[in-house]
């Protein structure tokens, strides 16, 4: 008699635990997030191993993260801001404690990486992070200039027009002037950490094309 007692007590205790427990409707931000990730198909590159020589596996790892570094620097160049962010989105998901409070920086995550940034590029690059506006000249001049500053300089600095309208150069202020830096200066430890990647593949590589391919942004590999 007593174990049905306590087997009926335990059954009851479980019903009416599970009938308090409605589920929790999203946020309207987590709402947000989810619709504009879903946006957005996973895909999963796969390739047969077996059919790749033990060369052309060094080869792709090397190629491979190359492309991590290059990843970097777009990040870099999208938007001055973009490292701090993912930086602290980071750290605030490592806390567990956070994260179950704001489930929303998980989505947020997942969509900045998704964007490159935290500007919705489908929506005229509206932040969903934040509220400040994406720069009109991303990362590649100073924030706070104008276009009609940057076309003064010029104007009253002919002989820097070549290098301030070049596609391989960022424009950043200097002693209360602007200066264009070039990329191979500029992000001179990511680009020589490429570099240095895609002449080891090249060493294995069969593939006579790889072996003469360069940056446009400064010739690096010769």
């Amino acid at each position: 008699m007593k174990y049905l007692i306590a087997a009926f007590l335990i059954v009851a205790l479980f019903t009416a635990c599970t009938e308090n427990q409605t589920p929790q409707k999203d946020s309207k931000e987590v709402s947000m997030l989810k619709e504009k990730i879903a946006k957005f198909v996973p895909v999963e590159i796969q390739y047969d191993e077996t059919l790749l020589t033990d060369r052309e596996k060094v080869v792709l790892e090397k190629l491979y993260r190359a492309s991590k570094i290059i990843d970097e620097l777009f990040l870099e160049q999208v938007y001055l801001k973009n490292n701090q962010i993912k930086s602290d989105l980071l750290s605030k998901i490592a806390n567990k404690s956070v994260l179950s409070e704001q489930p929303e920086l998980k989505l947020e995550l997942d969509l900045f990486n998704i964007m490159f940034g935290p500007f919705d590029r489908l929506e005229d690059n509206e932040p969903f992070i934040g509220k400040d506006k994406k720069p009109l000249g991303a990362n590649f001049y100073p924030e706070d200039m104008a276009k009609e500053e940057f076309e003064k300089w010029i104007k009253d600095n002919p002989a820097d027009e070549k290098s301030f309208t070049s596609e391989f150069t960022i424009i950043r202020r200097k002693n209360e002037k602007l200066v264009a830096i070039p990329y191979n200066e500029y992000f001179k430890d990511k680009l020589t950490a490429a570099s240095n990647l895609l002449k080891e593949a090249a060493e294995f590589s069969d593939n006579p094309s790889l072996k003469n391919i360069c940056f446009p942004c400064g010739c690096i590999l010769k």
